[in-house]
């Protein structure tokens, strides 16, 4: 059933031309398995008769999957917040770092969160305003932009929906430090300094070995390959009975590591283990795609909704 949603440019309300958009949900596809299970892909469209400014068409809007880029902080940063003076943060929206925006935000003491997420989110909106002045004019990634503040955490969400987290045409939101003479503070106060974000969670790659030879003491294990396992990275072995977590300590080549043992005694694993065990770095979530912050029909609604009035030309 199509949804109908009149809206009106928000500068002229309650006057103003007003514009239908239209929305509806045009097909589920099931991925695999039996449809009743809930392993559909929902795929959805927006359309409009209204026009973009200089009487240009509004493409419709198909996405599926849902995916959209975000990053999100820390939460241990609390929920009242001291800005400092003359501190700013880069964020860059479905493009590298280095491309980016520097955002400020205005200098104040026991900011609640919310209001936090709501200045970074119109300074966002701001880059990409029509007339606005901003780098990124017409910008959709940075003028759907939505930021929120729920659990202690702040979010950062991209202005597009993509059907992939990672490589070109991702959906995805990165921080970095600003440029010129402002200081770099506010990500950490903000508790960005320790960010998570969805192209990294994404990009995780699920990386197993096993023995060459058996172990029965020490701190070196033999393997088949030490490929993309480096010093810091945990691990698990186990062999179908017993299982052992470790930490690497470096490589000494292609096929041995030493660690660290978090489970055993003394330098040594608990237990011993033969020639095929399994070696597995662990990560600290899955390595499949994260999940994404779109998970509902309504949101995936209101994203289709938001994207086509950000184009709409309410002046005719």
């Amino acid at each position: 059933m199509a949804v109908n949603v009149t809206v009106r440019d928000i500068v002229n309300f309650p006057g103003g031309t007003a514009k239908t958009v239209t929305l509806d949900i045009t097909q589920i596809v099931p991925v695999s398995g039996d449809p009743l299970e809930g392993d559909e892909i929902w795929v959805t469209s927006a359309v409009t008769t209204a026009t973009a400014s200089g009487g240009g068409s509004i493409e419709s809007i198909f996405k599926n999957q849902m995916k959209r880029g975000y990053t999100e902080s820390s939460g241990l940063a609390g929920s009242v917040f001291n800005i400092p003076a003359l501190a700013q943060m880069k964020v860059a929206i479905d493009e590298s770092a280095g491309s980016g925006v520097d955002i400020a935000l205005s200098e104040a003491n026991n900011v609640l969160g919310a209001d936090v997420a709501a200045e970074i989110e119109a300074a966002l909106k701001a880059e990409a305003e029509i007339g606005g002045g901003g780098s990124k004019i017409g910008n959709l990634s940075y003028l759907n932009a939505q930021v929120r503040f729920e659990n202690g955490k702040f979010i950062i969400e991209s202005g597009t929906v993509a059907s992939s987290f990672t490589g070109t045409g991702r959906s995805s939101v990165v921080l970095s430090a600003p440029d010129g003479p402002f200081t770099d503070a506010l990500r950490g106060v903000l508790g960005f300094d320790i960010a998570t974000t969805s192209e990294d969670l994404a990009g995780r790659q699920l990386v197993e070995t096993d023995l060459t030879a058996t172990y029965s003491s020490g701190d070196l294990l033999t393997v088949t390959s030490t490929a993309n396992l480096d010093a810091g990275d945990a691990f698990e072995i186990r062999d179908g009975t017993n299982t052992d977590i470790g930490l690497v300590s470096g490589t000494i080549s292609s096929s041995v590591f030493r660690f660290t043992a978090v489970s055993g005694v003394d330098l040594g694993l608990a237990n011993a283990y033969a020639t095929g065990s399994l070696v597995r770095k662990l990560h600290p979530v899955n390595v499949a795609d994260p999940v994404s912050v779109v998970d509902t029909v309504d949101e995936l609604y209101r994203f289709s909704i938001d994207s086509i009035v950000n184009q709409i030309d309410f002046s005719v």
